[in-house]
Formats: C-alpha cells, structure tokens, sequence
C-alpha cells in the first residue's frame, strides 16, 4: 500500500497537504496555528477540500508529528 496512488494528483494527496500544514508551522515562532488558519493557508492554495484536510491531520498526528490541544495544532 502506498500513500499516494498512481491516479491521484499529487496536490490533492493527504501526503502534500499535510507538507504544507507542518511548511507553515515551521515558519511560525510559536510552533502552533488554529484550524482556522490551516483551512485559510489550504483555500489560498486550491487546496481546501475537507475530507482531505481531515486525513491530512489524522496522517500528522498518527506518524506523531503534530499535537492537538483545542483549538490549536501544534508541532512536536
């Protein structure tokens, strides 16, 4: 099994956007942003689709790269 299929295009996978999630954590000081600006970053990117997003963020958090204290993610 791999995480992104063969038919899929590659911006639409749980994969690309979870690596644009933790791109921006990165550049933030405190390490954390809302759902709230994670759905704003994926819109201004084409990107929001909210089944995806929800894979995305269950994918992070079950590799254990990010946390999740309400209303905030946040990366280890």
């Amino acid at each position: 099994m791999s995480l992104i299929s063969k038919d899929e295009n590659i911006k639409n996978s749980i994969v690309y956007i979870g690596y644009i999630i933790l791109k921006e954590l990165s550049l933030r000081k405190d390490k954390k942003m809302s759902i709230y600006d994670v759905a704003s970053l994926l819109k201004k990117n084409d990107l929001l689709n909210g089944e995806q997003l929800n894979y995305s963020l269950m994918f992070l958090y079950a590799t254990d790269i990010v946390d999740f204290d309400e209303p905030y993610i946040f990366s280890k």
